[in-house]
C-alpha cells in the first residue's frame, strides 16, 4: 500500500472523503461534523463540506432526528455491483441453497482477505436461534471455523505467518490464542477435510466449515455452517462435516480446481 501522506499521485480531497467513510462502523454508525472533523484532524468548515458532497452523491445521509450522519444506500448499491462480480458467490450459490435445506441451518460463505474473513453470502434458517452474520461482516481467521479450514490447508508456514502478523484477541472464554495449539488442530482439519470451531467466536454457537479451492488450487474462500450449541447432536459433526466438506469440493470443482489423487481419508462424494 502507497504512503497517503506521501504519494504524490494520491488526491487530498479524494483521499480526505473515504477517510470519512472509513469512520463508520459497527461501534460509530452514526457520527457528528464535530466528531468527524476532530477524528482526522481537519476544521470543521473542510469536515462539513466533505460530508456534504458525500451527502448529496447519496453516500452519506442524516438522521432527521438527531442530525447526525451515518452511511447511505448509495453503498449498499455499489457493493452489491461488486458482488455480483465475484464469480465464487455466483458458482456457489446453488451448492449453498442445497446445503441450507439438507441442514436446514445458516449457511455461510466467505473469503480470506490477510488475517480476516469476510462474509460474501449467507443464507438464514427459519428456525429461531439462527446466528446472523451479515454479508460484509469481518471475522478473525483465528476464531472462526471459516478461517480454520482456510489456514489448516496452506503451508505451515504461511498459516504461522499470518497467526503471527496481529494479536489473536479472546473473543470468547473459549478462543483459543495460543498459536501452537491451532497449528495442531490445523493438522488435523487438513486431514479430515473440515474444521470445527465450539463458542469460541461467539458464546451458544458452533461452526462446522470446509475451504473452496480456486483453479490454481489455493484455499482461497470456505463454506459453513452455523448451529446453536443446543440444536446439534455433536455425535453428528463428523456427518455434518462431510457433507459440507462435499459441498466445498463441488464449489471447487465449478471454479476450475483440479485435484491431485485423494487419500482414503479424504474421499468426496460428488453426489447429492
Amino acid at each position: 500500500m502507497p504512503d497517503k501522506d506521501k504519494d504524490p499521485r494520491i488526491i487530498a480531497s479524494v483521499q480526505r472523503a473515504l477517510d470519512i467513510l472509513s469512520l463508520f462502523g459497527p461501534q460509530s454508525p452514526e457520527l457528528g461534523i464535530t466528531e468527524i472533523a476532530k477524528a482526522l484532524d481537519l476544521h470543521k468548515s473542510t469536515a462539513s463540506g466533505l460530508v456534504y458532497t458525500l451527502q448529496n452523491n447519496g453516500y452519506i445521509e442524516q438522521n432527521p432526528e438527531n442530525r447526525r450522519y451515518r452511511l447511505g444506500l448509495q453503498l449498499v448499491e455499489r457493493a452489491a455491483v461488486l458482488l455480483n462480480q465475484i464469480e465464487i458467490r455466483k458458482v456457489a450459490m446453488p451448492e449453498l441453497e442445497h446445503l441450507r435445506d439438507w441442514s436446514t441451518e445458516s449457511v455461510n460463505l466467505g473469503i480470506r482477505e490477510d488475517n480476516q474473513v469476510i462474509y460474501i453470502e449467507r443464507l438464514m434458517t427459519d428456525k429461531n436461534l439462527g446466528f446472523r452474520n451479515h454479508i460484509g461482516k469481518r471475522v478473525w481467521v483465528h476464531s472462526t471455523a471459516l478461517g480454520k479450514a482456510i489456514l489448516s490447508h496452506l503451508s505451515l508456514e504461511e498459516s504461522r505467518s499470518i497467526l503471527e502478523s496481529y494479536h489473536l484477541e479472546s473473543l470468547t472464554p473459549n478462543t483459543i490464542t495460543d498459536i501452537e495449539t491451532l497449528i495442531q488442530q490445523f493438522k488435523t482439519f487438513k486431514e479430515q477435510g473440515y474444521a470445527t470451531e465450539h463458542e469460541e467466536n461467539e458464546l451458544g454457537g458452533l461452526c462446522i466449515s470446509a475451504p473452496i479451492y480456486n483453479h490454481t488450487s489455493e484455499p482461497v474462500a470456505a463454506v459453513s455452517v452455523s448451529f446453536p450449541v443446543s440444536r446439534l447432536d455433536e455425535s453428528m459433526v463428523p456427518t455434518y462435516g462431510e457433507k459440507i466438506r462435499d459441498t466445498a469440493k463441488r464449489i471447487s470443482l465449478k471454479l476450475g480446481y483440479q485435484p491431485e489423487t485423494e487419500s482414503p481419508s479424504v474421499m468426496f462424494d460428488l453426489q447429492y
